[in-house]
């Protein structure tokens, strides 16, 4: 069936649902009229009705397609400071390593250590800082510490840092000390290990002076 077949038959199909005037006699013309125009009423209705279709599809594809919404960001607890008047932390002798110096402060408390018995293999310095909770070092770029696990300190879970974040080329370990308050051990130099910057993390316990909001 050619196109012409196809219209004439579309025509045909229209015109049987033609009614002559009441009272009058059909013109051929005006049935062939209507029978157009129902033709094209019809290719008008099948047309919205795809471009419909094809607008809901792409509707629907676009909303498969946007990424979830992110979560709303926990709020962050308050963080906690230290009595800048006060020594938080008492320090021992521990590691080959003796407290030198004590610099107390509001956001850390920075603890210098020296080695205990001059003259020896030990010949590295070492550094405690500690921290309140929700404080972290400049270098940690605000992430708590994380690394190859290491034994508890004191009950509390420990790591030692693959990346050093007090100071460059230093064997350093930091320790949960009470939840969401972190100290860390830096020891730079000859003889400084693991094993050292375990025991002087030992050797560091709160004094009274806990921190507070």
């Amino acid at each position: 069936m050619d196109e012409r077949e196809r219209d004439a038959a579309r025509l045909l199909a229209a015109l049987r649902g033609f009614e002559a005037p009441t009272g009058g006699t059909a013109d051929p013309e005006d049935a062939v009229r209507a029978g157009r125009r129902r033709v094209r009423a019809r290719r008008a209705a099948a047309m919205t009705s795809a471009v419909a279709a094809v607008a809901a599809i792409a509707a629907a594809t676009a909303l498969l397609g946007r990424p979830a919404a992110a979560p709303e960001p926990r709020p962050v607890a308050p963080a906690e400071h230290f009595d800048a008047g006060r020594h938080a932390f008492s320090v021992g002798s521990a590691g080959g390593f003796a407290p030198a110096s004590y610099q107390p402060g509001r956001d850390v408390q920075r603890i210098t250590l020296r080695v205990e018995r001059p003259g020896g293999t030990l010949r590295a310095d070492g550094l405690v800082e500690m921290y309140p909770a929700g404080g972290l070092p400049p270098g940690s770029g605000g992430r708590a510490p994380r690394g190859r696990p290491a034994p508890d300190v004191h009950g509390h879970r420990a790591y030692v840092l693959a990346v050093p974040v007090l100071r460059p080329g230093a064997v350093e370990l930091a320790w949960e000390w009470k939840p969401g308050a972190w100290g860390f051990v830096s020891l730079k130099g000859p003889g400084a290990d693991e094993g050292r910057a375990q025991r002087v993390a030992q050797g560091v316990l709160p004094a009274g002076g806990q921190s507070r909001p």
